[in-house]
């Protein structure tokens, strides 16, 4: 299907911060999101991609439509929080993947319980190159059950105090059986290697987060 060279690591992987436990379950109809209500960022994100989602007639603009989750309304009110920190509202579920959804459903992909402070050179390079990626493979016949995440805190953003993350997940697990992780560090720099540098090994992930099943 592809030809993916494991690389060693060179990530700082010595971070002890695990991801926050205080989570609340969420269904937001295409995806699921374990919202973590100290560090306003989502520990978890999953849902399944499929050709159907991305193969429309008239698939959605974005709409830039960020805001605070219905379901929590008050504490996941957040704009202010990210505005002028120099940290993008980095989607979890991609609002991309979700392009064909009638545009109610749509608009659950832009609340802050699907987003985690992301500097500008992972949310919009390494990370969005892996996103494209996950798109071509569905495009090409695969269908994917993807899960994706933040943890640890390099500081706080905003007067709610939304941390930014150390580092940024994603697992890919494909309709073969075969399975993709990586982990990206959120800094500057993580530009300065393709997204299949970050490639590592499932275990890895589970041990830095914390989480015992993904």
């Amino acid at each position: 299907m592809k030809n993916i060279i494991l690389v060693a690591l060179l990530i700082p992987l010595f971070s002890s911060a695990q991801a926050p436990t205080d989570t609340a379950s969420l269904n937001e109809g295409n995806f699921h999101t374990a919202w973590s209500h100290s560090a306003k960022y989502p520990v978890k994100v999953y849902w399944h991609l499929t050709p159907e989602m991305l193969n429309c007639a008239n698939p959605l603009k974005r709409s830039e439509a960020f805001g605070p989750d219905s379901q929590l309304m008050k504490e996941t009110d957040l704009n202010k929080d990210y505005a002028k920190s120099g940290y993008d509202r980095g989607h979890n579920f991609n609002a991309a993947d979700d392009a064909c959804a009638p545009p109610k459903l749509n608009a659950h992909c832009w609340y802050f319980t699907n987003m985690a402070p992301q500097l500008p050179n992972l949310n919009r390079i390494t990370w969005k190159a892996l996103e494209d990626q996950c798109r071509k493979w569905v495009t090409a016949g695969d269908d994917l059950f993807i899960e994706c995440g933040s943890y640890g805190k390099i500081k706080t953003i905003g007067p709610d105090k939304v941390w930014v993350p150390e580092f940024c997940w994603k697992v890919v697990k494909h309709k073969s059986g075969e399975i993709d992780s990586y982990l990206m560090p959120n800094t500057s720099d993580v530009n300065q290697y393709p997204f299949t540098y970050y490639h590592t090994d499932i275990a890895v992930i589970m041990q830095k987060t914390g989480l015992d099943s993904l």
